[in-house]
């Protein structure tokens, strides 16, 4: 439904010089966001290792880079061997690896550009599919950390079991280095609002610190916390004992985040520039779809009611209530956008939507503009 003006963060200038639709940054809120959480972390004394999966750009990776990131954090093995390619020499492959030939192009890579590589692992099976994959480039500096499920139930050991210890003798035995423990509070998007987020944090490195001390009781002494996830890590102060943090979506942001109460519409960097191409008693209809905007109405637990909000130069808000394959079907009420003007979506996930295109616009203060690649699109293997 329309609002007027509901918050000046939404406003942003509305710029034709290319064709629609189209991804947009703002370059000035996407630096202000890394800022953020570089501070954040530098002021904890932990590593920040970004998960470039939000915005799959060698560029922004650099950014992250150039302000005091160490590593990163990627999805799958092939877009691995693009921030590679790309410059980084430090990955680590949050994906579960069950069969050694997964890793053979991304640990080839990595020899070759001198990358360290680190896997992780919550079963038997995982630790000897990657041990077999070394043995096949056993230059590859690789190591492996153990997967600790503390509450999402996607991935990970039970907490409250001894497979942390079993799983780390297992790597041991194997000959490869233990990265230590990592985690994923992703069903804190589920939690609602901020307080009930940091709870989930704190739980989330209670739950840390017990299989830290089963490995500690069991000689590994060196055993680093890692956790990751980006509603934890705005709602909350960085866990005390964890060394590093693994947040992906405070990049860019979007309507869960400002939902969720983690961030204000002027953090959210990210946009698509769409175009109203008809109108009737009905909807507006403008020419961004499911193809460009996903049909995702949220990450792990989130639900929104629509696909996203439009907003034009005067701040008027429109919900995406519907999609089709190139088409968004706009909700008004006594005023309809005319055909032919420009919108910005903000929607509800960034992450869904940056894996739709091959590029996306930076867009300076001034108004001027470039175009940057995805290098990390499409890479699904």
């Amino acid at each position: 439904m329309m609002e007027q003006n509901a918050n000046a963060g939404w406003l942003r200038p509305l710029i034709a010089d290319r064709l629609t639709p189209y991804l947009e940054i703002d370059a000035t809120r996407l630096q202000r966001n890394l800022q953020h959480m570089q501070q954040k972390a530098d002021a904890a004394g932990v590593a920040l290792r970004p998960h470039i999966k939000t915005h799959k750009s060698v560029w922004i990776a650099e950014q992250q880079r150039q302000s005091g990131a160490r590593g990163i954090t990627v999805s799958k093995p092939s877009e691995g061997i693009a921030f590679i390619l790309g410059g980084e020499r430090d990955v680590l492959l949050a994906y579960p690896v069950v069969h050694a030939d997964t890793l053979t192009e991304l640990l080839a890579v990595a020899v070759q550009h001198q990358a360290r590589v680190t896997c992780i692992a919550d079963c038997t099976l995982g630790v000897t599919a990657i041990a077999q994959a070394h043995r096949q480039q056993p230059s590859c500096e690789l190591s492996i950390a153990i997967k600790v499920d503390v509450g999402l139930h996607r991935v990970g050991v039970d907490p409250h079991s001894g497979d942390a210890v079993a799983l780390a003798q297992q790597i041991k035995a194997a000959g490869l280095p233990f990265a230590g423990l990592v985690s994923h509070a992703g069903h804190a998007y589920g939690a609602g609002h901020a307080e009930a987020i940091a709870e989930v944090a704190q739980q989330e490195i209670i739950l840390m610190h017990q299989v830290q001390q089963q490995l500690i009781a069991a000689g590994f002494a060196h055993c680093p916390i890692s956790v990751g996830s980006t509603p934890t890590a705005l709602a909350a102060p960085v866990a005390e004992g964890s060394d590093e943090i693994r947040p992906g979506n405070y990049a860019l942001l979007d309507l869960t985040a400002w939902r969720l109460g983690l961030c204000t519409p002027d953090a959210l960097a990210l946009s698509v520039v769409t175009r109203v191409v008809a109108v009737n008693p009905h909807y507006a209809i403008i020419d961004a779809g499911s193809k460009m905007l996903s049909s995702d109405k949220g990450p792990h637990g989130t639900n929104a009611s629509g696909f996203g909000i439009a907003v034009d130069e005067q701040g008027n808000q429109y919900d995406v209530l519907k999609l089709s394959e190139e088409h968004g079907f706009l909700q008004y009420g006594d005023h309809a956008p005319a055909r032919g003007a420009l919108l910005r979506i903000f929607p509800n996930h960034s992450c869904a939507v940056v894996a739709q295109s091959d590029r996306f616009v930076l867009r300076h203060q001034d108004g001027t503009a470039e175009t940057k690649d995805i290098q990390g699109r499409g890479k699904f293997i």
